[in-house]
């Protein structure tokens, strides 16, 4: 190996120092330069030692909780087992929180689903910016834009939207 690649950091800061005692500043730089990749490739081999760990770790305890639930397995009743679809068993090993269900699969219901509805290619801010100076409440003479910017906060969701249709109908889009 070169005597560059079995330089350590403390072998480059003393050669820190000494260029900067001499006012090399220009060595300064590639000297700290070669610190900081020093410095990450330890950082680089750290973190990659810790995700092999967790990495194999993860595999033991997978296969010694594989083992333990199929034994726990083994004991239910064959019939209730044939009807579910899985069974889902969670522990989350810095809490006391375990959960384990049997899973009946079914076919989804069409329809539902929830957030649906039209969908359109402009933003409220978009429209705010073309007609938010235009009168929402003639009895107040509250603009559209006065509207949009007082109903923040918690609950103020519907009254934001109702100004969006209101501006969507202003441009005729709804």
């Amino acid at each position: 190996m070169t005597e560059q690649a079995i330089k350590t950091q403390d072998k480059l800061l003393a050669e820190m120092r000494a260029a900067v005692d001499q006012g090399d500043f220009k060595a300064v730089s590639k000297i700290s330069s070669e610190i900081a990749k020093l410095v990450a490739a330890e950082e680089k081999a750290e973190k990659d030692a810790k995700a092999t760990l967790l990495i194999t770790t993860t595999g033991d305890v997978k296969k010694t909780l594989d083992k333990a639930v199929s034994k726990i397995i083994e004991t239910l009743d064959p019939a209730i087992l044939a009807a579910m679809q899985g069974i889902w068993y969670a522990n989350d090993f810095g809490e006391a929180l375990t959960s384990c269900k049997l899973v009946k699969g079914a076919v989804r219901k069409a329809g539902g689903g929830g957030g649906g509805g039209k969908k359109f290619n402009i933003t409220t801010n978009e429209l705010l910016s073309q007609f938010g100076g235009e009168i929402m409440n003639k009895e107040t003479g509250e603009t559209y834009q006065q509207a949009h910017d007082s109903y923040t906060g918690e609950g103020s969701g519907n009254k934001r939207y109702n100004v969006r249709i209101k501006l969507l109908k202003l441009a005729g889009i709804s």
